[in-house]
């Protein structure tokens, strides 16, 4: 077979596929580096404007700016060969106006604050989201979806990305987890179709870049399958890679009553915004036998419960509920138990923001009945390798119930520039809880001021020191 003229543009069966899925239904293409979804969302781009012509809006995000001009210049391109030069291109607005009237808007939104440049007041036919795993965050992404209205155009929105990033939690609950590939499936009121990728599916690519993610298999196995494969859940473990091992470390906490703990006690790490967490947990005062023979020892620590505050639409973002709306489940949870609510919490949540007379956090849960002490916070990456060994050690379980638990703290990712800590834009509010409780309530007595009037003054213990 001859290979088609230098004028026609043949997608890879993977992109042909992309252009075959109903205009009606929504995509996420998320897969491996390299499979071709950036050229497929151009070729779906093109087809939209081609079709409804003047009544096409198109709106094309990336979070870097450097990334967006890469993506604009290879759409110019690709425009330009369809329509020639009479393709109009506003360098200064990011603006493509085609000669059928369509237009093409291409912005990089890394934050919510930069989205009313882009959605107050605008209408699109079509909304784009490439790279979306690297941001903006989710609550950006669905409040883009409120600028699709255009009358009589199919509206859709396209999401693509890889592997990883600070959406890589969010997109695995939504769009892959218990997803079949290619099958519609609801989500949001809206009809999806996940498209997978791989590198292989990209015929175009030279095989130097092939053998580029062989040095992956040796250094970062991890890496290489979510990379290589688009493996969404080689990530899983990325920071406790190694230690976690989920067929060890979770059971039914049906096996084990609320008696056979020393204590049982909460670990809060508070968020409105971002997720409220609240783990119930404790060491065991006993050796216990499950029964598939597994021995959790005496001495390990045991989340047992959880309760946590995030939009069930998107499980990075907060439900913004104050401590006296939150503390009556926090009781019911700690009733199941048999216990009364109290704990520990984020040290920062003693501070009083509003002035020095004014009820910190702290202070809020306790008028509710929730009695809790700072934690022994410290640095974070301590606390985090004790929870590291924990599991290595094989005294570290989670009950089965904890399903936010573990829906995230297994696929925390390294922080790309400190891989010995977690990276903090992802959703680690779990796992912060889980170190506060392990940590323990700091000795003494804590106070986080609000440098508002002159400091307390020292006790006076009879000592002087005299400077020269």
């Amino acid at each position: 077979m001859s290979s088609p003229p230098n004028n026609i543009i043949a997608p890879t069966p993977f992109q042909a596929r992309v252009l075959a899925v109903p205009e009606d239904h929504f995509l996420f293409l998320g897969g491996g580096r390299g499979g071709g979804k950036s050229f497929g969302l151009q070729l779906l781009i093109l087809r939209h404007c081609d079709q409804y012509k003047n009544r096409a809006r198109v709106l094309v995000t990336r979070r870097r700016l450097k990334s967006l001009l890469q993506f604009a210049e290879e759409t110019r391109a690709l425009l330009r060969s369809a329509y020639g030069r009479e393709v109009a291109y506003n360098m200064n607005d990011n603006v493509f106006r085609l000669p059928n009237g369509a237009t093409i808007t291409l912005t990089h939104v890394e934050s919510s604050s930069a989205l009313s440049d882009v959605a107050q007041g605008h209408s699109y036919s079509l909304i784009v989201v490439d790279e979306a795993g690297e941001g903006p965050g989710m609550d950006v992404i669905d409040q883009l979806g409120l600028s699709l209205r255009a009358p009589g155009v199919p509206l859709r929105m396209v999401l693509a990305g890889n592997p990883g990033g600070q959406n890589h939690s969010a997109l695995a609950e939504r769009y892959v987890t218990a997803r079949t590939p290619w099958a519609p499936f609801e989500f949001g009121g809206n009809t999806w179709v996940y498209a997978p990728s791989v590198v292989d599916d990209n015929p175009h690519l030279p095989e130097a870049y092939r053998r580029n993610f062989e040095v992956l298999k040796h250094t970062d196995p991890a890496l290489y399958r979510a990379h290589r494969e688009g493996d969404w859940s080689a990530l899983t473990g990325d920071f406790f890679s190694g230690s976690w091992q989920h067929s060890r470390a979770v059971f039914d906490h049906h096996e084990v009553p609320p008696d056979l703990f020393t204590s049982l006690k909460l670990g809060i790490d508070w968020g409105s915004a971002a997720p409220m967490a609240a783990v119930l947990g404790g060491q065991l005062a006993f050796d216990v036998r499950l029964s598939d023979d597994r021995v959790m020892p005496r001495g390990s620590w045991v989340i047992y419960d959880e309760h946590a505050e995030f939009d069930p639409r998107n499980i990075a973002r907060g439900t913004g509920r104050s401590p006296s709306q939150i503390a009556p489940a926090l009781h019911a949870m700690c009733a199941r138990s048999g216990v009364r609510a109290r704990g520990v919490i984020d040290a920062a949540a003693e501070a009083k923001t509003a002035g020095r007379h004014e009820d910190s956090i702290s202070d809020l849960f306790r008028a509710a009945g929730v009695r809790v002490t700072p934690a022994r916070k410290g640095a974070r990456v301590p606390r985090f390798e004790v929870i590291k060994q924990l599991m290595v050690q094989g005294e570290f379980f989670v009950a089965s119930r904890c399903r936010f638990w573990l829906s995230t703290v297994p696929a925390l990712p390294r922080d790309p520039r400190r891989p010995e800590d977690v990276d903090t834009s992802a959703n680690d509010h779990m796992l912060d809880a889980t170190s506060y409780l392990i940590s323990g309530a700091s000795q003494g007595v804590v106070s986080v001021g609000d440098f508002a009037g002159p400091p307390p003054r020292l006790p006076d213990t009879g000592d002087r020191i005299m400077y020269v």
